[in-house]
């Protein structure tokens, strides 16, 4: 009874860590997905900027819709040239919404902000979403290093593999506990 108990709880951690390994792999890619674009706004609170499409041409009449959260705070037009301001918002992070497109802003009062930010927000309307690629290609002698050995979606489809043939072959194992036939 207890040694089957035991052969229980090994095969479930097995089939466990085989799991985490599936859904932890994946996931890892996805952290640094997000970009955040640092703002400064005017000493008013305001915050200007233009929406683009795709070839950079200024899309006028668009709405954008400003998010705090699930909440929308502001929402504008653009005018003709694509020019829209936000006035009275106070410094937080914000997420931009025009069309299908999104863009995380952190807007800084004036005086706080770091020196890469923008006066001015572009927002490209309806930019192609693109996942799963790197930001920069992979160089042509590109090296792998230790840590990247799970990186390859065919490496950690082969370990999910041998990891599962392993289990099988342990429990192959430990129902083999008769003892052998006696010779005649």
């Amino acid at each position: 009874m207890n040694c089957q108990f035991n052969r229980r709880l090994v095969v479930l951690l097995m089939v466990t860590s085989l799991l985490g390994v599936q859904v932890r792999l994946p996931a890892a890619g996805l952290v640094s997905s997000v970009k955040v674009v640092d703002v400064v706004l005017s000493p008013d609170g305001t915050l200007a900027g233009q929406v683009v499409d795709t070839r950079n041409r200024p899309r006028g009449g668009t709405i954008v819709d400003i998010h705090r959260g699930r909440r929308v705070v502001a929402r504008t037009r653009t005018d003709a040239d694509g020019r829209y301001a936000i006035t009275d918002l106070p410094g937080g992070l914000y997420q931009f919404r025009v069309g299908d497109s999104q863009t995380l802003v952190r807007a800084w009062a004036a005086g706080t902000a770091p020196r890469g930010a923008d006066s001015l927000l572009r927002v490209v309307a309806d930019a192609p979403v693109v996942r799963g690629q790197q930001e920069d290609p992979p160089s042509e002698k590109a090296e792998s290093s230790p840590g990247d050995l799970f990186a390859s979606p065919i490496t950690s489809t082969l370990l999910v593999f041998a990891g599962i043939a392993g289990v099988i072959f342990f429990i192959a194992e430990l129902d083999d506990d008769d003892p052998p036939p006696a010779s005649p």
